[in-house]
């Protein structure tokens, strides 16, 4: 049984609110197959942080349910555990994500400016 003191909310989970954008006048410059990946890029990272903490309030939900049950059975305990295999491997794609929106981020600042 957990302390009380110790219990943390879900919805306190730091999730990414969206990547720091181009400023106005390296987009203006940029042409139309730049133009699309970058607003591609932009809404992926978006996706992926969304997807990432869906992922990751769901699984400590379900172990916080387990928490409270004195045994939890064979099933309940793999689903938790995929559960937060699951939100690890969503974060790590939203990581390559915001990564690879940094590099072409950085890619164009060095064209443009």
């Amino acid at each position: 049984m957990t302390n009380p003191h110790w219990t943390i909310k879900c919805n306190l989970i730091v999730d990414m609110k969206g990547p720091k954008l181009l400023p106005k006048k390296i987009t203006s410059q940029m042409n139309k197959r730049e133009t699309t990946k970058y607003e591609k890029l932009v809404e992926q990272w978006i996706k992926t942080g969304e997807d990432m903490v869906k992922a990751q309030a769901d699984s400590v939900e379900y172990g916080r349910k387990l928490d409270k049950m004195e045994k939890p059975t064979a099933a309940q305990k793999k689903k938790d555990l995929t559960l937060i295999d699951k939100g690890f491997k969503a974060e790590e794609k939203a990581f390559k994500k915001a990564d690879e929106y940094d590099a072409y981020k950085k890619k164009m600042e060095e064209k443009y400016t």
